[in-house]
């Protein structure tokens, strides 16, 4: 990642840290649904993935599809019956609505891990926006088996988030000091 749209509010090393460290805490530490979707968020704003993370629309992100996918993540993770065309085009996003959406909503949108996914997500575009101060945006709250995620899992992820966010991002070549998530 060599650059954010300039909408995003984070410094550009400290979003890249964010997303990468977001990623291993994915992957190393429990396979979190929460997690995943703040990555998910992250990576499309950065144009590490082509597909929005709570549309799939394969869109380049910009401030008013960010936009749309928080109000779509907010409502998701809520639970909420698929909204009518009238409540698109209130929230400004009316384009995003479609038969193929619905079907997707009606499917996928009761589902525990949807619903996750979601919440983190959007939890992630805040932070990017600058509309939420968290940091980290998001931790584990359940694990890839259903379990709540141990308090002492989400401290250590807790640091290890924090502390990649003052780290520079590396030159070309890679980085010069080991990172506790490339050792391992």
């Amino acid at each position: 990642m060599r650059s954010v749209p300039k909408w995003v509010a984070q410094p550009l090393a400290q979003f890249a840290w964010m997303q990468h460290g977001l990623l291993w805490t994915y992957v190393k530490r429990g396979k979190s649904p929460e997690v995943h979707g703040a990555q998910c968020a992250l990576a499309w704003v950065g144009g590490v993935l082509t597909a929005a993370p709570a549309t799939a629309d394969v869109a380049p992100p910009t401030q008013w599809r960010a936009m749309g996918e928080l109000i779509v993540c907010g409502a998701v993770s809520r639970g909420e019956a698929y909204p009518d065309h009238e409540w698109w085009r209130e929230a400004g996003i009316a384009r995003l609505d479609s038969a193929e959406r619905r079907r997707w909503w009606g499917h996928w949108s009761a589902y525990g891990w949807t619903t996750a996914i979601a919440e983190g997500a959007g939890l992630a575009l805040s932070w990017a926006m600058g509309l939420s101060d968290d940091t980290p945006p998001v931790l584990p709250r359940h694990l890839e088996d259903g379990s709540r995620a141990p308090v002492e899992l989400r401290q250590e992820c807790a640091a290890i988030l924090r502390e990649a966010l003052d780290r520079p991002l590396p030159a070309r070549s890679g980085p010069a000091t080991p990172h506790p998530w490339t050792a391992t």
